[in-house]
C-alpha cells in the first residue's frame, strides 16, 4: 500500500501546505480522502494521475475538508472523464454537497460522468468499501456538533497492517479502537497543549500521542497543524 499526504495544514493552509488531505494508491485505482484547494495540482505533485481515482472519501463538510470537491469534478469533467467516481460521505451531508454542486451546476449535469454519493455506515469499524487489495473501513469519532467520522485502509497483500486517519477529532476511545492492530496512525494536532479546548473539539500533539500509545501502533504522524 502507498499513501501520499497532499496536505498536512489546518483550516488555514499556509504557503508551503495546503489543507490536510491524503490519497491511497492501489493498482487498481487512487483513493482520495478529504478534498482541500487545488486537488488536481496537488495529485499531479504526487504523481498521481486525476483519472486513476476510483473515490472520494469526505470525513465531513467543514470548508478545509470539502471545499475543493467542486474543483475536482470540474477538472475530471475538463479532463474528459467517463468512468463513474464514488463518493463517500456521512448520510446528514448528502443534502450539503448537493447543495453546493447544484451552485457550480456540477449536479446532474447532462454528459458528466455518473457520480455516486452513498453514504457510509455509522457503526464502529463498518466496512465502507473495497478497491483491489485494500480494505476501507469506517468510525464516527469526536468533532462536537459537527458529525464526523475516521477512516482505516488495510491492505490484504504485501504484509501492510493498516493505516488509520482520524481526521479532526478530540481524543477519543473510537479512534483507539479502531488503530488498534494497525501500523501507522495519521492523527490530527491542531493546537499547542497550552491551548487545549479553546478552539472547539480538536486534539494536541500530546493527546494524539497518547491515543497512539492506547492503541499500540508502530508509527504516529501528526496533521491538521495550524500555522
Amino acid at each position: 500500500m502507498h499513501f501520499a499526504f497532499l496536505g498536512t495544514a489546518g483550516a488555514i493552509p499556509s504557503p508551503a501546505r495546503d489543507t490536510t488531505s491524503l490519497v491511497f494508491v492501489a493498482p487498481e485505482g487512487a483513493i482520495l480522502v478529504d478534498c482541500g484547494g487545488s486537488p488536481v495540482a496537488r495529485l499531479r505533485r504526487a504523481g498521481v494521475d486525476p483519472l486513476a481515482l476510483t473515490h472520494v472519501v469526505i470525513t465531513h463538510i467543514h470548508p478545509d475538508h470539502a471545499y475543493g470537491v467542486p474543483a475536482l469534478l470540474q477538472n475530471l469533467i475538463l479532463l474528459g472523464r467517463q468512468r463513474p467516481l464514488a463518493v463517500r460521505r456521512r448520510p446528514e451531508h448528502l443534502e450539503p454537497l448537493r447543495q453546493v454542486l447544484s451552485v457550480f451546476h456540477l449536479w446532474e449535469r447532462p454528459g458528466m460522468f455518473p457520480l455516486d454519493l452513498a453514504g457510509i455506515a455509522l457503526e464502529e469499524a463498518a466496512q465502507a468499501f473495497v478497491l483491489g487489495p485494500l480494505i476501507v473501513s469506517t468510525t464516527p469519532n469526536d468533532h462536537g456538533p459537527m458529525p464526523n467520522f475516521a477512516i482505516r485502509v488495510d491492505a490484504t497483500s504485501g504484509g501492510g497492517r493498516g493505516v488509520v486517519y482520524s481526521s479532526d477529532t478530540g481524543p477519543c476511545d473510537r479512534v483507539v479502537t479502531l488503530a488498534r492492530g494497525a501500523d501507522t496512525l495519521i492523527h490530527e494536532a491542531t493546537f499547542p497543549h497550552r491551548d487545549r479546548g479553546r478552539f472547539g473539539v480538536h486534539s494536541t500533539g500530546r493527546e494524539a500521542g497518547e491515543v497512539a500509545a492506547r492503541a499500540g501502533v508502530r508509527r504516529l504522524i501528526l496533521a491538521h497543524i495550524e500555522g
